[in-house]
């Protein structure tokens, strides 16, 4: 079908919609508002901007190891899952490489539909699965392997909102969105405004972030909780669980103050082979197909004050935990 035979049958769909909406609104005045009314507040939401969240550091293994920064934001555009037992769609940005002066990092963003993001912020697990979601969705996006460690920042989003839409979308600039109507409105002006959202829907429809849907992800436990993903898969006979001390140490007023870990690693001859994932109230260790070890803390940590030294002629890793 050529260009111009398109556009005859575009016109001719154009003005059955208008004319419809013209019958509307003189045989059903209310019915015509409330639709018009829909329509303008849906089309609103998809020129929504995305808004930033949290933000985590985490580090992307390679030859030279960098930092990476996630900003993990909320946007409209993004759709919900359909149901509680469906995959989590999640949208991603670019990577970007950032020189601070002898500093070199990189940033991306992931984004939510805001309901996912609320019902994350009323349960930690959910929340900590939200940010795994993340790093794998990179992990496959980027062709890269994260640490499994991450620290969450005390700033919500590393950089700017501006940078933040350009890695999402590419456009710097808002889609500047049409005031809210009253019911006493003319038609004239709701059908402008409808006509104005069209257009700017076909201009910007290359705006909306890249929708991935990971079906790896599922929800066995019960509704709304994101399994937990990990990028190395171990197998049953492969992977033991080292040998391990963990000590608590407390101040003169016998109130608990560091958790000190020491972890035996034979066979393990660099830091890099160990995988260290540490929250408030437990720890992992993971080395691919020799090493596996998940502990309960028994107290609350501070995940921001944690340091971690390994030892290559011991190979033990040891791990200091400042108590809250």
């Amino acid at each position: 079908m050529t260009t111009k035979q398109c556009e005859k049958v575009m016109l001719q769909q154009v003005n059955q919609l208008w004319g419809l909406l013209d019958d509307m609104s003189e045989n059903s005045p209310e019915a015509y508002q409330k639709f018009i009314q829909h329509h303008l507040e849906e089309g609103m939401k998809q020129f929504s901007l995305p808004e930033a969240h949290i933000c985590f550091q985490t580090r992307i293994l390679e030859l030279n190891e960098k930092l990476l920064y996630v900003n993990l934001c909320t946007w409209s555009r993004v759709p919900a899952p359909k149901s509680k037992s469906d995959p989590v769609p999640l949208g991603g940005g670019r990577l970007e490489e950032t020189v601070e002066g002898t500093e070199i990092y990189s940033v991306t963003d992931v984004a939510y539909n805001p309901e996912v993001v609320k019902e994350g912020n009323e349960d930690p697990v959910e929340k900590d699965q939200l940010i795994r979601l993340a790093m794998k969705y990179i992990e496959e996006q980027h062709c890269m392997h994260l640490s499994h460690s991450y620290t969450l920042l005390k700033d919500k989003l590393k950089g700017s909102k501006k940078q933040m839409k350009l890695r999402l979308t590419g456009k710097a600039d808002p889609v500047q969105t049409t005031k809210h109507m009253s019911p006493g409105e003319s038609s004239a002006s709701l059908l402008q405004q409808l006509s104005m959202l069209k257009s700017a829907d076909k201009e910007n429809e290359d705006d909306n972030p890249q929708i991935c849907l990971l079906s790896s992800i599922k929800h066995p436990k019960k509704p709304g909780l994101i399994e937990e993903i990990s990028s190395t898969e171990f197998q049953s006979g492969k992977v033991e669980t080292p040998k391990y001390e963990l000590l608590l140490v407390k101040d003169g007023n016998s109130k608990a103050k560091i958790i000190q870990l020491k972890i035996e690693l034979p066979g393990v001859f660099s830091v890099k082979e160990c995988d260290l994932s540490v929250s408030k109230d437990d720890l992992v260790i993971d080395v691919t197909e020799k090493y596996r070890l998940q502990l309960d803390l028994p107290e609350t940590i501070s995940e921001e004050t944690v340091t971690a030294k390994f030892n290559k002629k011991t190979h033990i890793l040891s791990v200091e935990m400042p108590v809250k």
